[in-house]
């Protein structure tokens, strides 16, 4: 057995951290159970009074405020006064009432000065009125977006093709957030049971106006109709938390929570902070060990997508609904990350001619929706055109790059960008003729190509289901696996093993009687090919072919991704796909909405994807060398 490396700091660190984490946590399980007691319900009603009877007051005041100047008004018409006068009079009456008013405390009520027995039963009634009109109500929006669930799905389509089109160079719309299909709500109308529920909470609203009333005697029918909307926001509302009462009523009553207060309020955050906290102190205490088989890179990533996990949880983001995402964009991202295996495997280093290999798969797509095919049938009729396209391509790309030995990656670079761009000008002169893809008016491909009538989705849709919540789309998981374990076996296979060995140590390999030209042309021409399908992969997921500019920067967030899972230049396994795929596309997928909740409108989620997925790419680009094969 090896022997653990620590040192006595980290060991010191380490303690000190899980016994804040200790702290944290007793803290976070007092306020926790403190909520659900008899002191938590205590707290929120006593909060909700207070604040009702603020708003009330104000009401109650000017109330008053209003008697006073029609008194006075009056008073002066009936002595005979021009509007000059009528008006001094109101203002002098308005500046009187209010000081009376303060003087005899009309609208300044304290909770310990009044019999808050029967307010307390009105506010409960009302309460009681309001979660079950609540219920019904959200119970009849769930039916209504299901049943215009597809309207959804078509806006969202349309919001990001626009999204797509507004980008003057495309570059990086190969790269943005999946959206959440949301229905809107517009067109939705109450049903019968939440009008029957409303009434309800109207009675009850009526009750608790007359014990307003005993407290505030100014209060008239009118004043209170007007505060309905903000007592009965005050006391309820669809989707309460026990963060979002307390936070309202906090801030309409004014009242010191105290620390215990405090506490019930920050008891999730603080339950979560101690899970974080333990998580640190376990990587301080085994940080050598961790960066000896993680890598740098790699632990503070995967340190980082946890921080990220607990901040949604914390900030009230749907983790389920973001742990889907990200396992979507795993399943969509990974096939292209696997293609740059075995460029590396081969020798060529980071295959960042990705591009290449994409355009084939672009065109088997574009010969998909040429030809009418949907389904399966389509998908897999694409797959084939690009394997076909992409074979010769990635053979002829394998043959140049055996002229240009030492200098593969610059060379990759510019080969990816020269394709792209001749491209441009082949999209505008291709004789397609189908009108999804033509443009309406004069000649070329559109710049985004829906697939709705091809294979949208046909795999992210097979076989999925829900666990707590997180939607698992099974068909894509199984396709990008079944091309991992592929991808397994020939790496093992004779051929495998022989282009694993070129790549590793070219001379030797050569004296063994290896080919090594061959095994790298072998290796270039399968990346380009696993290019060709992982596009086509990634486009059914993502509902969209994407042309011109927008392929340029595959290659560059796919080496990122392998790298980031613990490959370098020289050596790479399955596992650092698969690893670098999740962690990579986890960050990019939480940290947008995460910085959103913090700096609510800002343009910050924009910039944290930029730095994230850019400062991710710096590295791969700045990454060479490292552990070799042994």
């Amino acid at each position: 057995m090896h022997k653990l490396k620590v040192t006595k700091m980290q060991v010191i660190a380490s303690v000190l951290i899980a016994v804040l984490a200790v702290i944290t946590g007793g803290l976070g399980l007092y306020g926790l159970n403190s909520r659900i007691s008899q002191d938590g319900e205590a707290l929120l009603e006593n909060m909700r009074l207070q604040a009702i009877l603020n708003t009330a007051g104000s009401g109650a005041v000017d109330a008053y405020v209003a008697a006073e100047k029609a008194a006075a008004t009056a008073k002066a018409r009936e002595a005979g006064g021009g509007m000059s006068a009528v008006r001094e009079a109101s203002a002098k009456a308005e500046e009187e009432a209010l000081a009376k008013a303060a003087e005899l405390g009309i609208g300044a009520v304290d909770l310990s000065s009044i019999d808050t027995a029967p307010l307390g039963d009105a506010l409960g009634v009302l309460a009681a009125a309001q979660q079950v009109y609540f219920a019904e109500e959200a119970a009849a929006q769930a039916a209504y977006v299901e049943e215009h669930a597809d309207e959804a799905e078509a806006v969202v389509e349309d919001d990001a093709a626009e999204a797509v089109s507004a980008d003057d160079d495309g570059s990086d719309s190969m790269d943005m957030e999946i959206e959440e299909e949301t229905v809107d709500l517009s067109g939705f109308v109450a049903t019968e049971e939440m009008n029957r529920l409303a009434a309800e909470v109207d009675e009850a609203y009526l009750g608790l106006c007359e014990q307003l009333k005993v407290v505030f005697p100014a209060l008239t029918d009118d004043v209170l109709t007007s505060l309905k909307a903000t007592i009965t926001g005050i006391v309820a509302q669809q989707g309460d938390t026990f963060e979002s009462q307390y936070d309202r009523a906090y801030a309409a009553s004014g009242l010191n929570p105290g620390l215990s207060g405090t506490i019930m309020r920050q008891g999730r955050t603080l339950a979560l902070s101690a899970v974080g906290l333990l998580i640190l102190a376990a990587a301080v205490l085994l940080y050598i060990p961790l960066v000896e088989k993680m890598g740098v890179p790699r632990l503070i990533i995967g340190l980082f997508f946890i921080l990220l996990c607990l901040l949604a949880m914390i900030l009230g983001l749907s983790l389920p609904t973001q742990l889907s995402n990200t396992l979507v964009r795993l399943g969509m991202n990974g096939v292209l990350v696997l293609a740059m295996l075995p460029g590396i495997q081969c020798g060529i280093s980071l295959n960042l001619g990705l591009p290449i290999g994409i355009i084939g798969g672009l065109i088997g797509g574009l010969l998909c929706i040429e030809l009418g095919m949907t389904g399966f049938t389509g998908l897999f009729f694409a797959i084939a055109v690009g394997l076909v396209i992409s074979a010769v391509t990635g053979w002829l790309y394998g043959m140049l790059l055996n002229r240009l030995k030492g200098d593969e990656m610059s060379v990759t670079t510019y080969v990816g960008f020269s394709i792209v761009s001749l491209m441009c000008i082949a999209w505008l002169v291709l004789p397609f003729k189908s009108p999804v893809m033509k443009w309406p008016l004069g000649n070329g491909l559109r710049t985004t190509i829906g697939l709705q009538s091809a294979y949208k989705h046909v795999l992210n849709d097979f076989l999925s289901f829900k666990v707590l919540g997180i939607t698992i789309p099974t068909g894509l998981l199984l396709f990008f696996a079944l091309c991992c374990f592929l991808m397994w076996l020939f790496m093992r296979s004779k051929t495998g093993i022989a282009m694993s060995a070129a790549g590793a140590n070219p001379r030797f390999a050569s004296a063994t009687g290896i080919n090594v030209d061959k095994m790298r042309i072998i290796g270039t021409t399968l990346s380009t090919m696993l290019a060709a399908v992982g596009i086509i992969v990634y486009g059914q997921s993502y509902g969209f072919m994407q042309l011109y500019q927008a392929p340029r920067q595959m290659g560059f967030l796919a080496a990122s991704a392998i790298l980031i899972g613990g490959a370098t230049t020289s050596r790479a396994k399955i596992s650092h796909v698969i690893v670098g795929t999740f962690l990579f596309q986890g960050v990019l997928t939480l940290g947008m909405p995460v910085a959103n909740a913090l700096v609510p409108q800002s343009t910050i989620s924009e910039t944290l994807r930029i730095l994230i997925s850019n400062g991710i790419i710096l590295y791969a680009l700045t990454k060479s060398g490292g552990a070799t094969r042994g």
